[in-house]
């Protein structure tokens, strides 16, 4: 009986050690790495490329800075320039506005100074056709009253103010005042003569005056 148990205790753990997994074997344990790539040699041609280029880019940068240099040393004195000359126009478009207004002021002042003249001038023109309206009145007047000393006095006066009104008339008018010198000289020359007939010659060239008066009137501004 002791026999047959120790038997049974021996072949137990055979069987255990049989029921156990196997070990890996040493080669499967251990994963062979992986074999590193060889460097390979850069060749001399690559290498003269690649400092080629290098080389190339360098160029080209030093180019594109000085290229950018240049542009900003001839553009900056271009531009000041320009500011100058922009400046200038600026003050000459400044003096040239300025000398119009002077100029439309002068202008104005010059119109205004003209028509001022003008009335002066036609002021004075009325004053002496008015006095030799009087002139003529008081001839005819001496005349009525038989005074021809007075009476010549007068008319010579009236052809004195006749001769100043010519010298400021107008064509039209100058031609007017010349029939009336003829019919002046017709009373001076027959005050002596004919004393009705000198006037007659007042009458017609008071009514002349009168006539030549109201056309200055109607004319006027």
């Amino acid at each position: 009986m002791k026999a047959a148990d120790s038997e049974n205790d021996i072949e137990q753990p055979v069987e255990e050690s049989e029921l156990a997994e196997p070990a890996p074997p040493a080669e499967e344990a251990i994963a062979p790495s992986p074999s590193a790539p060889i460097p390979q040699t850069e060749s001399r041609l690559r290498r003269f490329l690649r400092q080629l280029v290098r080389w190339t880019l360098g160029i080209l940068i030093l180019l594109g800075i000085g290229f950018v240099a240049a542009l900003l040393l001839l553009y900056m004195p271009m531009r000041r320039e320009a500011a100058a000359i922009a400046a200038e126009l600026s003050a000459t478009r400044t003096r040239l506005e300025e000398a119009e207004k002077d100029l439309a002021a002068k202008a104005q002042m010059e119109k205004l100074y003209q028509d001022v003249v003008e009335r002066l001038k036609r002021a004075d023109f009325e004053n002496n056709l008015l006095n030799l309206q009087m002139e003529i009145a008081s001839a005819r007047i001496y005349l009525y009253e038989d005074k021809k000393g007075l009476a010549a006095t007068a008319l010579q006066n009236a052809r004195s103010i006749l001769k100043a009104l010519q010298s400021t008339a107008s064509p039209a008018q100058r031609t007017a005042l010349n029939e009336m010198e003829v019919r002046l000289n017709l009373a001076i020359s027959g005050l002596e003569k004919n004393t009705y007939a000198a006037q007659s010659d007042l009458d017609v060239l008071a009514r002349s005056l009168s006539d030549f008066s109201a056309s200055l009137a109607t004319s006027s501004p």
